[in-house]
Formats: structure tokens, sequence, C-alpha cells
């Protein structure tokens, strides 16, 4: 039976309801503005503390400020910094120009390959790439190099040395080295592209050492492998042992190369919420190595080649051998600053093939078969021979069984 309200009773639940929404909403907006107070109270903190001292420098500080940017960069260096995850990063303008350049293009310098061998006390070239400025120069693998721009090598300036023989201006570098005793002087020109990957045949077994994940690397590791099964590959290792650089984005598409079209991902970015991070989804559609292969990884193996790792183990069942990763499993992005620079902040976990079991942030990636280093250091693997390298010799052991 239909019953009729009246009028009065009608207004009366009009009244009511809007009363609610409006309280429901002054809740939430409570809620909303409390925090955004407490966001002001905070910044009003942060730059409370830099004006004081800001003052007392002003008040009380020797020296001069000349340089008020050098004051700035540093500022937001040291807030960056003071983030609790260690992998984010404060770029001057310069640094971030740099850090495109090598992700967009990669590395580039005289075309050399280095290390510091502590046992004789000797910065050696360990390799040389075809075509580039230090092959035209003379210089060969084993040199000794005992100078560079006329600043004698040491075990404590190698390092800032070394960083001479990269870069992309079209300019010359003095190198001097030894061989079999003789020194010679040799001026390379800096500029030369130099390959994020490089391969060789050992008997039937390929081999690719992948340096960084960078824009052209999955072309260039394709190359490579096709170029190793056209000699005559029929198994493969992938080296990314002391690999770190590089981005996600750029070790997905490597992956893509190695493993078959997959339905659904091959890794997934997501934020502090567990949400996917900016549709950060990767996945497989191209052509796979259809062969046997093996990953070297030690503890340098971190970020983009871990992901790479953990990958080819899930979906290729590829065996990982030598020692346990880093366990940086999170990704990074690049957000410029209106002054040039930029922010590198992590923004998300990664999350491989497997899924949420599989993280490896933190933890590392476990090898299927350990073999940890017999001799040398392990940051300078280059330096040994490949009878030497017992990791190496393991994995060629494994595939020609």
């Amino acid at each position: 039976m239909n019953k009729k309200i009246s009028l009065g009773l009608c207004i009366s639940l009009i009244i009511i309801a809007v009363a609610a929404t409006f309280a429901a909403t002054m809740v939430v907006s409570k809620q909303i503005f409390s925090n955004i107070i407490s966001n002001i109270s905070q910044r009003s903190q942060t730059y409370e503390s830099v004006d004081e001292i800001s003052k007392i420098i002003s008040n009380y500080y020797y020296g001069s400020v000349d340089d008020q940017s050098k004051l700035n960069a540093s500022l937001a260096e040291g807030y960056v910094n003071g983030l609790s995850e260690g992998s984010n990063i404060y770029l001057s303008s310069a640094e971030y120009s740099a850090y495109t350049a090598k992700l967009e293009g990669g590395v580039s310098g005289i075309g050399v390959e280095t290390a510091y061998n502590y046992q004789t006390g000797q910065f050696v070239i360990t390799y040389v790439y075809e075509g580039s400025p230090a092959e035209k120069a003379g210089l060969k693998a084993k040199d000794a190099i005992t100078a560079i721009d006329n600043t004698a090598v040491t075990m404590s300036n190698y390092i800032s040395m070394r960083d001479l023989l990269y870069g992309s201006r079209l300019s010359t570098v003095t190198v001097e080295y030894e061989r079999n005793g003789e020194t010679k002087v040799v001026e390379p020109m800096l500029g030369f592209s130099i390959p994020s990957v490089s391969s060789r045949l050992i008997g039937n077994v390929g081999y690719i050492k992948i340096s960084g994940f960078y824009k052209n690397t999955a072309e260039e590791f394709k190359a490579a492998a096709e170029k190793l099964i056209e000699q005559g590959a029929e198994s493969m290792i992938f080296d990314v042992r002391n690999t770190s650089d590089g981005s996600i984005d750029y070790a997905a598409r490597t992956i893509d190369v190695i493993v078959p079209a997959i339905s659904d991902n091959i890794a997934v970015a997501k934020d502090k919420n567990g949400n996917v991070y900016k549709k950060k989804i990767y996945t497989a559609e191209n052509s796979s190595i259809t062969m046997p292969f093996i990953v070297l990884i030690n503890n340098y193996t971190s970020g983009p080649a871990e992901l790479f790792a953990c990958d080819l183990r899930d979906i290729s069942q590829a065996q990982l051998v030598g020692t346990k990763t880093a366990g940086i499993g999170t990704m990074q992005e690049l957000f410029p600053l209106e002054d040039g620079g930029a922010v590198l902040l992590t923004v998300a976990l990664i999350e491989p093939r497997a899924g949420e079991a599989a993280v490896y942030d933190g933890v590392g990636i476990e090898p299927t078969v350990e073999v940890t280093l017999n001799s040398g250091d392990p940051l300078n693997i280059d330096l040994l021979a490949q009878d030497e390298d017992n990791q190496l010799s393991t994995a060629v052991n494994m595939l020609a069984a």
C-alpha cells in the first residue's frame, strides 16, 4: 500500500541530508587542512634553519661568499642526501648534461678499458676497441699507462686520471705508456663512442660482456649475439659482473631480445603505495635466443643488471654463476630543476617476472651455482687471463658438458 508523506517532513529530510553531507565534507576538509598546516610548518622550519645559518655566516664567517650558486647547489645536495634511501642524487647542470648524454648515447672516450693492478703498481690497458682513436694511435692491451696530460699516474690518483680518458669533447689527451721497457707518448682524440657490449667466441661458446644498459645496448647486444651465432656459437655466456650503470627501461629492452614473447610482463615498477608507477609495465615481444646460456654475476652486479639476471633465470631457466648480487631493486627517475640541474630520485620498487616473491631489493640474487673468484680483485676481473677467471671457466665447462 502506498503512503504519502507531508511536505514538512520532506523538507526536514532534505535539510538533514544536506547537513550530513556538509558535516562529512567538513571532516575531510579538516583532515586536509591539518595536513597542509603540517607541511607548511615543516617547510617553515626548514627555511628558518637555513635563514639562521645564512645570518650566522653573514655575521661571523671570516671568508667571503663568492659563489652563491655553489651554496645553493650544496644546499640542494644536502637535502637530497638526507633521504633514507641511498640512491638519490642531486646533479648540477654539468652533471645532469653528462648523465643524460651517457644514458642516451653511452660512454665516449679514446676507446680503451683500463684497470689498476695493485700487485704491480701499474695502470694497465685491458682492452682497446676496434677502430677507436686509441687503436689508431697504437695503444694495445697490457700497455701500462704511466702519465696522462703530463701528470704521473699513481695508486692515489688513478681514478681521476682514468676519467681524463673519457669524454665527448673533440680534443686530444696526452698518454704516456710503457711496453716492453720502452716509453712512448701518443695523443689520441676523445669522442669515440664506446660500445656497452663486447663479445668473443670461446670454442663454441659465445661470450658477451655488458658494461651498462643504455639506449643503444639492446641493439648492440642483438648484433653481437647474431654475429656469434654466425661464427658457430652453440651456447652463450652473458657477463654482468661489476655492471650497475644504465636504466631499468633499457635493461628491459635487452631482456626482450633474449626471452620469448610473454603474454603479460617481464617486470613491473610499483610506487610506495603498491600501485603501478606511471604505467611502467615491461613486456617482451621480440624473437628470442633459443640456446642454453649462463649469466655471470657478482657482489657488484646491481640495479638494471640484477633485473637482467633475475628475469633470465625465471623466464629462460638460465643458470646464474658467481656470487650474490648487490640487492638494488629500485627504479630512479630524473626530475629537472629550474637552475639547470636535476634530482635523480628513487620512485618505485621493481617487481621482476616471478612476482613479489622474487623481489631482490635489499637481499640480492643468489647464484644457482656459487663460484668465488680464486684470485685477483673482483672489481678488476679484466686483469685476469681467461684461465685465471674461474667463474668464467666454470660457466664454459658447464655449457661444454
